[in-house]
């Protein structure tokens, strides 16, 4: 049952790469799978809610804005087109002010969250820290996963690999590559290979704490550490300490590897609803139902930094013209240029949870956008134009 099992995860795998290496279609609209990268190909767990979930006041309308984007005006109805969007909602507040879904989705329906997971699983290093299971973001790695000794990660602070500085040799720049990043891992992973075995054949490129480099294997290693830090898979402690106390309306699956590893870079899977309240979690600074559910230090920590290469236009000074340089990064969260104060969880093929807390709106975009690198730094335009205009709404 269990190599059945494997096959078909990996046949789907394969096929995802092969959706992922496809051009996109000439007139940029929809693509003809609409439901594949949201369809689990690994096992996953089932992280449960509270049951009392945290309310939203729904009165949705479609708010179409408009703004500048390379010279030309653009506005939000083309860009989602453009964008393949499949879910889409804005929050004011508690108060949900657009909602809509495309391509036979409703609020019902899960979506993977693909990288915005990064944000979660990092939110659990802040959980577990503020518990005292974990001592200080400065601590070692290998002190919390001995079998990281003698690894590119042997020594390497938890704070770097929140940072993606880890040093960690790792080429994530091309998703259409199976040898190579992400894809390569998860390609791995589905045939067999653990994560944590992956995690181990680590190499060190470059000194930690001296350059940014994009690469899901830390945040694997960062789920790794809370795992082992607390004691419980980190599932467990995601529903315990993030899902059910920021009261999460429906029950969540992530995706784990064959030998049980939570896979913590990707792959949870969550109404837009849900991702909504985990931004607006967020820009509460860490409050829901009543109470602190993280400390506000973690998410200030989480959405600024100080080292200059991990500015905005600073992440790849080898190629300062590419989306990923509109951004800047903090603990696993993308910061936006200039001094609006925004951040943003963001996912290959085009998935965002935004939080501006000057005006208090969290944005939420799922999609299966096949020119989602295209697009990233046209969605922080775009976003902020809805969310200047929600605010003077209200």
């Amino acid at each position: 049952m269990l190599k059945r099992g494997v096959a078909a995860a990996a046949s789907t795998a394969v096929l995802l790469a092969s959706v992922l290496s496809s051009p996109a279609r000439a007139d940029d609209g929809p693509m003809p799978l609409p439901l594949l990268p949201h369809v689990p190909f690994y096992p996953t767990t089932t992280v449960a809610v509270s049951g009392r979930p945290e309310p939203l006041d729904a009165r949705p309308r479609e708010i179409d804005a408009t703004y500048g984007y390379q010279g030309r005006t653009k506005t939000l109805k083309d860009f989602l087109k453009r964008s393949s969007t499949l879910g889409y909602l804005v929050l004011h507040d508690d108060r949900i002010v657009d909602e809509r879904y495309f391509s036979g989705y409703d609020k019902s329906s899960r979506f993977n969250s693909w990288s915005v997971g990064k944000s979660i699983t990092a939110t659990a290093v802040g959980a577990a820290i503020a518990d005292g299971h974990i001592r200080s973001v400065d601590d070692p790695v290998s002190k919390y996963v001995p079998e990281l000794l003698g690894t590119g990660y042997d020594g390497v602070s938890i704070k770097d690999v929140l940072h993606m500085a880890s040093g960690h040799k790792y080429d994530e720049t091309k998703y259409t590559d199976p040898t190579k990043g992400s894809t390569a891992t998860t390609i791995r992973m589905v045939f067999g290979t653990p994560l944590t075995a992956q995690a181990r054949e680590a190499v060190r490129e470059r000194e930690p704490g001296t350059r940014w480099n994009y690469d899901s294997m830390n945040t694997f290693v960062l789920g790794w550490v809370v795992s082992k830090a607390v004691g419980r898979p980190l599932s467990a402690y995601v529903q315990d300490k993030i899902w059910r106390p920021a009261g999460m309306e429906t029950p969540m699956l992530m995706g784990r590897d064959y030998a049980g590893n939570d896979i913590a870079y990707c792959c949870y899977h969550a109404t837009v609803r849900d991702f909504a309240r985990f931004g607006l979690l967020y820009l509460r600074g860490g409050r829901a139902g009543g109470r602190q559910v993280i400390p506000s230090e973690w998410v200030r920590d989480s959405t600024h930094s100080t080292e200059p290469y991990l500015q905005p236009h600073h992440l790849m000074p080898d190629a300062p013209d590419t989306p990923d340089n509109t951004y800047g990064y903090g603990y696993q969260w993308w910061r936006g240029d200039g001094d609006e104060g925004d951040y943003s969880a963001i996912g290959i093929l085009g998935q965002f949870v935004y939080v501006s807390p000057k005006n208090h709106v969290v944005i939420v975009k799922t999609s299966q956008d096949l020119n989602s690198e295209a697009h990233m730094a046209e969605a922080l335009h775009a976003f902020r134009a809805v969310a200047d205009k929600v605010s003077a709404l209200s």
